[in-house]
C-alpha cells in the first residue's frame, strides 16, 4: 500500500517575510528612539529588539534617519486614524462636546501609547531638521485643528480662557505625561497609571478641569 503523502504547509512567500520584517523593525525602533533619542539610539539594538539580524537592516532602510522617520509615520498614524474615527461620528455635535471627546480619546491614546510623547520629548528640545520634518509632517495639521476648535470654544465661554497655543500645550501636558512619566508615578503612588480605572479616573479630572461647566459624565462611557 502506498503511504499518504504528508501535506506541507506552504511556507510564507519572500515578499510576505520582508513586509514582517520591516514591520518588527519599526515597532522596535519607535520604542528605542523614543526612549533614547535619535542620537543615543543604535541600530544594533533596533535589531536585536526586532529579532533582525544587523546585517539586514540596510536592505529594509537604508539610512538610520529613514528608520527613524518610518517609526515616526507608525505612532502619528496611529494618533490620525483614533482621531478620524472619532471625528467621523461628530457631524452636527457642538464645539464644547467634540472637544471633551477629543480629549477623553487623546488620553487613552497616549495611555496605550506613551511611546509618542516621549518621541516629541526627545526630539523637541533642539531645533533642527528632524524636528522641522516632524512640525511640518505630523505636528502642524493637528496643532492647527485644535488651535481653531479651542479658540472657537472660547468665543462662546466653553473652554478655559488664555491664548489657544497656551491651552494647546496644556492639553498636550495634562493628557500626556503621566504616562510617559509611568516608572515615576509607580514609584511614588504604588499603582501603575494605565490601569483602566485609574485612566477613566485620569479623564474625568481632565474635563472637570478644562470643561468645569460640562455636564456630568460616566468616565468610561463614548
Amino acid at each position: 500500500m502506498r503511504q499518504a503523502r504528508k501535506t506541507r504547509a506552504p511556507e510564507r512567500r519572500p515578499q510576505q517575510r520582508s513586509l514582517d520584517t520591516r514591520e518588527r523593525l519599526v515597532e522596535a525602533a519607535l520604542q528605542v528612539f523614543a526612549a533614547h533619542g535619535f542620537e543615543g539610539a543604535t541600530t544594533r539594538e533596533i535589531a536585536r529588539r526586532a529579532e533582525v539580524a544587523l546585517a539586514a537592516l540596510p536592505y529594509h532602510f537604508t539610512t538610520k534617519e529613514a528608520l527613524w522617520k518610518a517609526a515616526a509615520d507608525r505612532i502619528f498614524g496611529r494618533l490620525g486614524e483614533t482621531f478620524s474615527r472619532r471625528l467621523a461620528g461628530l457631524e452636527g455635535v457642538d464645539t464644547k462636546e467634540r472637544l471633551r471627546l477629543l480629549l477623553r480619546d487623546f488620553v487613552r491614546f497616549q495611555a496605550a501609547h506613551p511611546e509618542l510623547h516621549r518621541l516629541m520629548i526627545q526630539e523637541g528640545l533642539a531645533k533642527g531638521p528632524r524636528l522641522e520634518w516632524l512640525v511640518e509632517t505630523h505636528i502642524r495639521p493637528i496643532y492647527d485643528f485644535v488651535r481653531a476648535l479651542v479658540g472657537a470654544a472660547q468665543q462662546v465661554g466653553m473652554a478655559p480662557l488664555g491664548r489657544p497655543e497656551h491651552v494647546h500645550y496644556m492639553l498636550i501636558g495634562a493628557a500626556s505625561s503621566i504616562y510617559a512619566l509611568a516608572a515615576e508615578f509607580e514609584l511614588l503612588t504604588g499603582e501603575s497609571p494605565t490601569q483602566e480605572a485609574l485612566v477613566a479616573e485620569h479623564v474625568a479630572t481632565l474635563e472637570r478641569m478644562f470643561f468645569p461647566a460640562a455636564p456630568a459624565h460616566a468616565a468610561g462611557t463614548a
